[in-house]
């Protein structure tokens, strides 16, 4: 294998043109164009073999395989689109982009249901009822996309590869694609800690496993959905800090929970505590964030609960 600089020179990396086509319709697109009404702002490199496409969403192109959806036009030659979770922000684009170059659309097979049928994804977070439309986050009313291929039963050749690493959602699926690791969501960046006080996960056990699974996985270049582009060596730091920010939240909750607390008590407390921003939408998702951290800490044996009067308490074990 060739060798690559240990530490990413991006002064190497200007924003260059990104030159997207789609069949019936080809047309140069350079970041920052506006397409169909969408702005587009985005810094594309080139990274061994890998193009990454770089912006709210990070995506990557390669040998006609696009990563995620945040690019609004596509390569010619595009043969699939490979989603890693079915959140809006990695799958919106798939339905447009699948009628206009006929890709098919491959994703994990326990996040394609959430990619089919997103209010799954609406009512999931609400207990099943349907929410109030101010209390819907955005990155659940994507675009409904047929799924043409599960992740798992897709004929992946060459230095193309799918990568388990649930937690985010179940079936969250990086892509290892000729050394370069699309790790989607699995792992958050010390600038989006900085930005998000608790950022959204399903259940902390598997994000432990699936943070374990990126440090023993052997490549040059990690992408994450969001954040900056970062090399094996610098991904060991960022691991690091975000198994220390979960375990930092689990002791806050230990220590909250030295007398019982109601449901909702103990997430009034985490989110004073953390002065997370009233929001409905953020709301709905720190609750899920926190009921995740609650389930690992009672699989753990840390927590015990019980319900009283109608309210069901938690309570940290001596």
């Amino acid at each position: 294998m060739a060798e690559y600089p240990q530490t990413l020179d991006r002064r190497q990396y200007e924003v260059q043109p990104v030159a997207f086509s789609v069949r019936g319709n080809s047309a140069a697109r350079t970041a920052g164009d506006s397409v169909e009404g969408h702005s587009v702002k985005q810094k594309v490199i080139e990274l061994n073999d890998v193009t990454c496409i770089l912006g709210k969403t990070n995506v990557g192109l390669y040998e006609s395989h696009l990563i995620d959806t945040a690019v609004i036009d596509a390569p010619l030659d595009l043969d699939a689109i490979l989603i890693t979770h079915g959140h809006a922000d990695h799958f919106g684009w798939a339905s447009t982009l699948q009628k206009r170059t006929g890709a098919i659309v491959v994703a994990p097979k326990e996040d394609a249901f959430l990619i089919e049928i997103p209010e799954v994804n609406v009512r999931g977070m609400f207990s099943w009822a349907r929410p109030p439309v101010e209390m819907t986050t955005r990155f659940f009313l994507g675009e409904a996309c047929t799924v043409d291929r599960y992740t798992e039963d897709y004929p992946f050749e060459g230095k193309i590869a799918p990568l388990l690493l649930p937690g985010h959602t179940m079936g969250h699926t990086g892509y290892l694609c000729d050394g370069v690791l699309f790790a989607g969501d699995a792992l958050y960046t010390q600038a989006v800690w900085e930005r998000h006080k608790l950022p959204y996960s399903i259940d902390v056990e598997l994000t432990r496993r699936s943070l374990k699974t990126i440090k023993n996985t052997a490549f040059d270049w990690l992408v994450p959905s969001h954040g900056e582009v970062m090399s094996k060596d610098e991904s060991a730091g960022q691991i690091a800090l975000h198994l220390e920010r979960l375990a930092e939240i689990d002791r806050m909750i230990l220590r909250l929970l030295e007398r019982p607390r109601s449901t909702e008590d103990l997430i009034y407390a985490v989110l004073k505590e953390l002065n997370v921003q009233d929001n409905l939408a953020q709301y709905w998702l720190s609750v899920t964030t926190i009921k995740g951290h609650l389930s690992g800490l009672v699989s753990t044996y840390k927590v015990a609960y019980d319900i009283s009067d109608h309210r069901v308490y938690w309570k940290a074990k001596e």
